[in-house]
């Protein structure tokens, strides 16, 4: 692929311009402004807990981050090991990099209400074959919160 000096026209989100003096392909943008967006749909589904949508994202996601990673390999190795980003690309790794945070630590306090919950409902006493295992731990309080 060869390295272009312009950059998409239209900004990819407010906040977040392109400059016209960065060695990135554009490629690279298009690929990240798409993943940003991917993400972005991901937050959206994990807030109405709509598992079937999620899988369906999640190749989608999946491919967009290989994407992207290998256009920037790309890039580094046209510009003999290093390239240039700009500081609007910059940043557009950084808010993709926040989102995918945000929805890590969603799914993380998601599921570990869940484990709670299952612990208090289905305390371990015994496992396979009459095995003693762990003994189930108390909750925590008298109720549980969950914060959407």
């Amino acid at each position: 692929m060869e390295s272009c000096r312009t950059m998409s026209k239209s900004p990819p989100r407010a906040g977040v311009l392109t400059d016209q003096d960065s060695s990135l392909q554009p490629e690279c943008i298009t690929t990240a402004i798409e993943l940003l967006k991917v993400l972005r749909e991901e937050t959206r589904i994990l807030k109405r807990f709509a598992g079937a949508e999620l899988l369906r994202l999640v190749p989608r996601k999946e491919y967009l981050v290989n994407e992207l990673g290998w256009r920037l390999k790309s890039a580094k190795e046209a510009g003999g090991g290093v390239f240039s980003a700009s500081d609007s690309f910059k940043a557009l790794l950084r808010e993709i990099d926040k989102v995918n945070n945000f929805n890590g630590v969603f799914i993380k306090k998601t599921l570990g209400y869940w484990r709670e919950l299952l612990a208090v409902l289905l305390p371990l006493g015994y496992g396979k074959a009459g095995k003693q295992e762990k003994p189930a731990r108390s909750p925590r309080g008298l109720t549980f919160e969950r914060e959407v």
